[in-house]
């Protein structure tokens, strides 16, 4: 499973004990060491300088020749160093809807005795690539990088690649780590169909909270797939996260959003309507249950089970869809 310049070119630093007492989320392959285009040219200048030591006779260009080469040949050796100590933690991936870039929170450190420099951490995808000057073994050093998610589903398991052109860029050192970390990755919510009506009121008429209204009754967290109509941007500018107003209104309707209720025939298409009727419901403050084959969840709302809801269509598999 393969599923970003990012914040991660800027990684923050913090002391936190020693590398030893982390725990180690990842598994690392053995490091190699492989030419690129510079290694091409440094092949050509070495190529140039020996044929004109042999035909010229010129001692100058065969030393010249000799000690670059031994030159590149040391530089392997320190870029296969360079990066063998490197260690790498990931920590909780947020889930997101399908066609978005998974941000993925990671920790990078050296062991005891190393300094590795100018390390680079991908997941994937290069251009989201996160950038180290240095790594110390007494700090760890946190960033995101980004990976895309083309499919939805609920997977284990991420490949990060460690890379690095030190010391000359003559080669590049390359280390891949296996994350053992589990992540979902949500249907895109989408369709027409409007939500099912509503069953009646819920028995314990609880206030209900809904994204307009008359009275206001203040701020949450904004949830993915949700309109950005009610955001508060001044909030997001202040370097607040992402928050939605919140107006209050009796809200005791429950609905049910049901798999036999989608129209067409198109399994990822129907998964893509009920995404579309939770966070409808969601957004609009009503009790919504959800009912898949094989899965019945009972009617609520709030954060938890809005994101129980998607991880429930993520994890849909073809062998629970009817006949």
């Amino acid at each position: 499973m393969r599923p970003g310049r990012a914040a991660g070119k800027n990684p923050r630093s913090r002391t936190t004990g020693t590398p030893a007492s982390w725990p180690m989320a990842t598994t690392a392959r053995t490091t190699v060491v492989l030419p690129g285009r510079n290694t091409l040219g440094l092949l050509a200048v070495l190529a140039a300088m020996w044929y004109a030591g042999v035909t010229q006779g010129n001692g100058a260009a065969h030393l010249l020749c000799f000690f670059l080469a031994a030159l590149a040949a040391v530089s392997a050796v320190h870029a296969w160093a360079n990066l063998r100590r490197v260690r790498v933690r990931v920590g909780a991936i947020p889930p997101v809807f399908t066609g978005s870039a998974l941000r993925v929170p990671l920790t990078a450190w050296a062991e005891a005795g190393a300094e590795p420099v100018a390390v680079q951490i991908a997941a994937g995808d290069p251009d989201g690539a996160a950038f180290f000057p240095t790594l110390s073994a007494t700090a760890e050093s946190s960033t995101t990088v980004t990976h895309p998610a083309p499919r939805r589903g609920c997977f284990r398991g991420l490949r990060l690649v460690v890379t690095s052109p030190y010391p000359l860029g003559f080669f590049t050192a390359r280390r891949a780590f296996l994350a053992t970390e589990a992540y979902c990755v949500y249907p895109l919510p989408a369709g027409t169909a409007p939500l099912p009506r509503a069953l009646g009121p819920t028995h314990d008429r609880r206030e209900g909270l809904r994204t307009e209204g008359d009275d206001f009754a203040g701020l949450r967290s904004w949830l993915p797939g949700e309109s950005q109509r009610h955001i508060d941007w001044k909030a997001a500018a202040r370097g607040q996260p992402l928050l939605t107003k919140q107006w209050a209104g009796e809200s005791g309707e429950v609905v049910i959003l049901a798999w036999a209720a989608t129209p067409g025939a198109d399994p990822e298409a129907r998964l893509s309507q009920l995404a579309q009727w939770i966070v409808a419901a969601e957004q609009g403050g009503l009790h919504y249950g959800l009912e898949l084959p094989g899965t019945a969840l009972e009617p609520s709302r709030g954060a938890a089970h809005y994101h129980q809801c998607l991880r429930s269509l993520a994890a849909f598999a073809p062998e629970e869809r009817p006949r």
